[in-house]
């Protein structure tokens, strides 16, 4: 593909970028829409039209043409991730929630090392088959399977717990989905797009710190780890590693994420520990970037490193859940501030792979690395000062349900859940 689209320089992080920046500016009207237009037909209607827009992609003939097809791609994409946030905030209960919202971060581990097999047999099976070059078929592929996955969504998306047409649900189980939340503390007011949702956002503090707290794990070296993995190997002066291997053995982040991610958000569930679990993965992460500040190390201390310093998976689940439950009540303000905290993430790891880690610096990425170690750091501190909005707004509830107690006969019981922030 560098070859045949002239892409020597800068061209595939400006490619990257463009992409990036779609996602930026779909994401929040995205999200906004979904409180307005079913997500059973929002979110497979757009993938539809993005499978398109993919399958098109394989008759580019210069980099220039693909620079507008990645946009585009990138702003109907940009609806998923925030959009399946706030569907799956909708449905589960505080114990239940950070469970599957791993399991979603999963499948996009999976799919990345599937893409990594699916590139390696297109570009040793396909190539020059019927006139095209192995990354166009890819580009084929991947439409396609895309579009089986929005067929898919219409039928079986189940939109939120009290709106849903599911028809795998009788009506006593939706009615049951409705009631369980009730009983967790987190019932939403069915509310739908208002210019007061502006307002009412920027009055609470949640919006600020989960969106600033999100932008630090968008800086972590975890976001490009797996392409600075790739470039660590192919410039790899004591072995020769075949294109097969350059693309695969980096997949090994992947399925490292995928242990961690479950495992870590499964305990979070279990028992309630999540600021000991976010500890945790803080130190695997500074511990591995250090060791590529450092750079000069054992080649099996390498990999590790790069395993270490890209295990950035579970804190996304652990964070998303977080937001989720603290912004329960008020469906607008909770969809608005997930995808706040994803596009400007989004906005600062786009800056950073484009001006700390472009492809000119490969393999050692020094300014990349010492950045994203610092960068870590602040979000160490960060944490910190989420957990302390977190307990003085918790101990508003309880002052609230107490005044409320006692002027009512019957007994109020306010579930904060504080040990699931131990």
């Amino acid at each position: 593909m560098r070859e045949d689209l002239s892409m020597f320089g800068t061209e595939f992080n400006l490619a990257s970028t463009c992409f990036s920046t779609g996602q930026i500016v779909g994401a929040i009207p995205a999200n906004l829409l979904l409180t307005w237009i079913p997500p059973r037909i929002l979110l497979p209607g757009l993938e539809l039209i993005w499978a398109a827009l993919t399958v098109g992609t394989y008759a580019v003939t210069s980099h220039k043409q693909l620079y507008p097809l990645r946009f585009f791609i990138g702003l109907l994409e940009g609806s998923c991730f925030v959009g399946v946030q706030y569907v799956l905030g909708s449905w589960y209960k505080k114990n239940e929630i950070g469970k599957r919202t791993a399991i979603f971060a999963c499948a996009a581990y999976v799919g990345t090392m599937i893409s990594g097999y699916l590139q390696s047999a297109a570009i040793a099976t396909l190539d020059g088959k019927n006139g095209l070059e192995g990354w166009r078929w890819i580009f084929i592929i991947d439409g396609c399977i895309t579009f089986v996955v929005a067929i898919y969504g219409f039928i079986v998306f189940p939109d939120t717990p009290y709106d849903t047409k599911a028809f795998y649900l009788s009506e006593d189980e939706k009615k049951r989905c409705v009631e369980r939340l009730v009983e967790d503390g987190r019932e939403e007011l069915v509310n739908h797009f208002s210019v007061d949702m502006f307002k009412r956002a920027a009055s609470s503090w949640k919006i600020y710190v989960f969106t600033v707290l999100f932008m630090f794990w968008n800086t972590t070296v975890g976001k490009v780890a797996n392409t600075v993995m790739q470039l660590y190997l192919k410039n790899d002066p004591d072995r020769k590693w075949s294109a097969y291997d350059i693309n695969n053995v980096p997949t090994c982040i992947n399925g490292w994420n995928i242990i961690l991610v479950l495992g870590i958000n499964t305990f979070v569930d279990a028992t309630g520990y999540r600021m000991i679990a976010i500890a945790f993965n803080l130190f695997l992460l500074i511990f591995g970037t250090i060791c590529l500040v450092v750079w000069n190390i054992p080649f099996g201390l390498h990999i590790v490193a790069y395993m270490f310093a890209g295990t950035d998976g579970p804190l996304s689940p652990m964070y998303y859940s977080w937001a989720n439950i603290m912004l329960s009540g008020d469906r607008q303000v909770r969809s608005f501030t997930l995808a706040t905290m994803n596009a400007f993430g989004t906005s600062v790891s786009t800056v950073i792979a484009q001006f700390l880690y472009p492809t000119t610096a490969a393999p050692k990425f020094s300014k990349g690395f010492k950045a994203s170690l610092g960068l870590v750091l602040g979000m160490c501190v960060w944490v910190i000062v989420v957990r302390v909005f977190e307990l003085k707004d918790n101990a508003r509830k309880e002052d609230n349900a107490s005044e409320i107690e006692g002027e009512s006969a019957d007994p109020v019981t306010v579930n904060v859940n504080d040990k699931s922030f131990a």
